[in-house]
């Protein structure tokens, strides 16, 4: 178990912070306060396979979120309780159930969504269906909040009421004001309300003129306000039509409150449901923020043999490449690889202080702790980490020197405790092990504690200041030094971790930099032990021969760096290319619908101006045929998208008219009609575009055409002999829905062309499908006047009455 207190020392805290302010949901933003790391691995590839569907989903809808859903999980609660839920109150569900509805429906749109975002679209799949009760909500709740008259009959009837007795009570009181009787013993001529009542104003030394009921009195007393007799009933009336009222709304208030509660359960599914997309895409954001990829999850093998003279970690590693830490400004934070786990379990971290070895331990620590909560890290994307059950930390930040008993005392206990409980899938982090008291007995239990911690074969990192502890690590199988770069030029750490050389204290270099007497460092040189003047000129040996290495590596980690870029870039103008060609498509099919918006608009300009007779036959056959002819151009670009395209050969040769040619833009084959200096015109079906030439592949000559092109007048004379007579009613019923326009736009323009005043179309009652396809296709046919629903006796709700214009 990762506890608080690791957590608190690691700052993870203030991640969930950051992580919290990129939630926009309420909910999600307290259960990113509660996150913690999970030791399952299973879990842990989950939640970031999760976060990484989020981020795709982010790059292909920048400006996705769950909508205006709201945190309905007290009036949830509520009406479990029997508590009447106020119409405020219901205003946030029905947002809440409009947002997860669209979520829902977003996902079931989105191409490939299993496949692409399998988890994603499990929550979204989750949220159930409440179209019933989201009906009831519309129906009784207005959108300022209020209980509509819709909400029941007996409501609507009660309001008619109340509106009749407050109409009566006003015009009487009206008629009250305007007669001349009273007038003089008015204070104004205005009626206003006391008690929920109509009254008005009258002078106080006029009280005797006007008999009624006394509600109120001005400050100064010169003013009453009553209310006359005469209309005591009419307000008695307007006041029981009101209070029935609300009772009839706290009647509907009760039973939709109740079919709330009847849905209490998958209410709470669906919050939880929006609640983990919102976190899911809140991880992405933050992702994006710190620059941060997905690591891989190291998968041991956790039932391998372990032998006591083994190095490595037999289920444990960790690879953190250009890792930085997150809560460092990402600007100058100077990136740091470190490896463990496969040639050793255990890392001595040592240099001076400042060097930035807590930061490194502490690197390690976070980005682990992140990773098996969900989060992205930010480090190279070839960084592996392992999932720990416990992760044991003893950082101390406390520097003063009369705290350094009770900070030593402390430091002891906390690692007590980890030695009592540590294991082979423990994550040990201490920093300046065995600091704080006399160096010697300092060294010895720094050692002492790294050898149980081994004999354990937990995997560990710890930094230290003692060079019998360095020492020590050269000595053991199982642990490697490390040390973090000073450059003695500039007398300022590099802050680069170099695994494999100890670090040195460099005191005598830096106090001879700053300008320390050379006979006191002569004198100080000649005090040191002999045989560590020999190990560090070995030291010093090693460093330069790694120094050439890394500089070898860091040559190849760039090319192989340059090549990962190459790859992004590839892959980002792929992503652009195929955006640019949807966007295209979607742009053609666009033109051709305002082409036949244009159609039908010149056919209702036309039916306008002209004369009936048999004599125009010809001009109105020639407008349906327009009409056809842009529809069916809609339905064959429509068709193509969805038909996949031939392989073709491309031929190189100079484009001319009458060439087959790809068109790149829209994916499509044409034949070229016309050509200038830098474009050509291209007729794909029966739709023409022009294209720059640069766009177009030469596939070869087109087919000669064997059509003959036909007037309007002869089309018009074979249309109508084809015809002969037209049958009153057409019958869809048993037709699939895409079956229907066709159908339905032929039979409709032949009727109009014999001149038929009207026809039925017969469609049935069934779910209504049908006829909402049937409805909508007569909307806009320029040739239909009107359509209707069929009177009783001649099949109701199960056919349309469709009137045509007539010229």
């Amino acid at each position: 178990m990762i506890t608080d207190h690791t957590l608190g020392k690691l700052e993870f805290g203030r991640i969930l912070e950051m992580l919290a302010r990129e939630c926009r949901y309420s909910v999600a933003t307290e259960m990113a306060g509660g996150i913690r790391p999970t030791s399952n691995p299973q879990l842990v590839e989950t939640l970031l396979a999760t976060t990484s569907e989020a981020s795709e989903l982010l790059v292909q809808f920048p400006a996705f979120s769950i909508g205006g859903a709201r945190d309905i999980r007290d009036l949830i609660t509520k009406s479990t309780k029997g508590f009447r839920i106020q119409p405020a109150e219901l205003l946030t569900l029905i947002d809440t159930l409009r947002a997860s509805r669209d979520l829902r429906n977003h996902f079931r749109k989105l191409p490939d969504a299993h496949e692409r975002y399998p988890h994603l679209q499990e929550f979204a799949e989750s949220i159930e269906n409440f179209s019933t009760l989201e009906a009831d909500l519309n129906r009784t709740i207005g959108p300022r909040g209020d209980v509509l008259d819709s909400a029941s009959p007996a409501l609507g009837r009660i309001r008619q009421a109340v509106r009749i007795a407050h109409s009566r009570l006003h015009d009487r009181l009206q008629s009250f004001l305007s007669g001349s009787r009273h007038s003089s013993a008015l204070q104004e001529n205005i009626i206003t309300m006391r008690d929920g009542r109509y009254v008005i104003p009258v002078r106080a030394d006029a009280r005797s003129l006007i008999k009624g009921i006394v509600h109120d009195t001005s400050a100064s007393g010169q003013t009453l306000f009553i209310e006359p007799f005469d209309v005591v009933e009419l307000n008695n009336r307007w006041r029981e039509q009101q209070l029935e009222e609300q009772r009839e709304v706290d009647r509907i208030l009760d039973v939709i409150s109740g079919k709330v509660g009847d849905s209490a359960d998958g209410l709470l599914r669906m919050v939880m449901a929006l609640a983990q997309i919102d976190l899911a895409v809140a991880k992405a954001r933050l992702a994006t923020k710190m620059e941060a990829t997905r690591p891989a999850v190291h998968r041991g093998n956790k039932g391998e043999r372990v032998r006591d003279t083994d190095a490595r970690h037999p289920t444990q590693y960790i690879r953190l490449d250009r890792a930085r830490h997150p809560l460092l400004d990402q600007r100058k934070v100077v990136p740091t690889d470190i490896e463990i786990g496969d040639k050793f379990r255990v890392l001595l971290i040592t240099g001076p202080n400042t060097g930035g070895k807590t930061v490194a331990l502490k690197t390690v620590g976070l980005l682990t702790v992140m990773a098996q909560s969900g989060l992205f890290i930010p480090a190279d994307d070839r960084s592996v980490i392992s999932v720990f059950a416990d992760i044991y930390v003893d950082i101390g930040d406390e520097q003063s020197i009369e705290q350094s008993l009770s900070t030593f005392s402390s430091h002891i206990t906390n690692i007590i405790g980890m030695l009592e409980n540590v294991h082979s899938d423990s994550l040990v982090l201490l920093d300046e092990v065995g600091a704080g008291t006399d160096p010697q007995e300092g060294s010895a239990l720094a050692r002492a504690i790294i050898g149980d911690l081994l004999s354990k074969r937990a995997m560990v990192i710890a930094t230290t200041h003692y060079s019998e502890v360095k020492a020590y690590a050269y000595a053991t199988r199982g642990v490697e030094n490390a040390s973090v770069e000073f450059d003695l030029a500039s007398l300022r750490p590099t802050y680069r971790l170099m695994i494999g050389v100890p670090g040195k204290s460099n005191a005598l270099s830096i106090a001879a930099r700053l300008g320390m007497p050379k006979r006191v460092v002569d004198a100080a040189s000649a005090m040191l032990d002999p045989d560590d003047e020999d190990a560090q000129q070995l030291i010093d040996d090693i460093r330069t021969r790694r120094d050439d290495i890394s500089t070898e590596l860091a040559k190849a980690k760039q090319a192989d760096d340059d090549a990962r870029e190459l790859r992004r870039r590839a892959a980002r103008v792929l992503r652009e290319a195929e955006e640019i060609k949807r966007q295209a498509r979607a742009e053609a099919i666009a033109e051709v619908e305002a082409e036949l918006s244009d159609a039908r608009e010149a056919a209702r300009e036309i039916n306008r101006i002209k004369r009936s007779g048999i004599g125009e036959l010809p001009d109105r056959v020639e407008t349906a045929r327009q009409i056809r002819a842009a529809q069916e151009q809609v339905r064959e670009v429509q068709k193509r998208k969805a038909t996949p395209k031939p392989q073709v050969q491309i031929d190189k040769a100079p484009i001319r008219p009458g060439d087959r040619v790809r068109v790149l833009a829209f994916d499509e084959l044409g034949d070229v009609v016309s050509i200038d200096a830098e474009s050509a015109e291209v007729l794909m079906g029966s739709m023409k575009v022009r294209q720059p030439l640069a766009s177009l592949e030469r596939i070869g000559k087109a087919k000669q055409s064997e059509q003959k092109t036909q007037t309007s007048a002869s089309i018009a004379r074979e249309r109508v002999a084809a015809m002969g007579t037209m049958p009153l009613e057409l019958d869809i019923r048993g037709k699939r829905v895409d079956e229907i326009p066709p159908i339905v736009d032929s039979y409709v323009n032949d009727a109009y062309l014999m001149g038929m005043p009207m026809v039925s179309i017969i469609h049935g009652k069934g779910t209504g499908a049908l006829r909402t396809v049937v409805r909508d296709l007569l909307k806009g046919n320029p040739a239909v006047s009107r359509a209707e629903t069929a009177r009783p006796n001649e099949g109701g709700d199960g056919a349309t009455v469709v009137h045509l214009r007539q010229t």
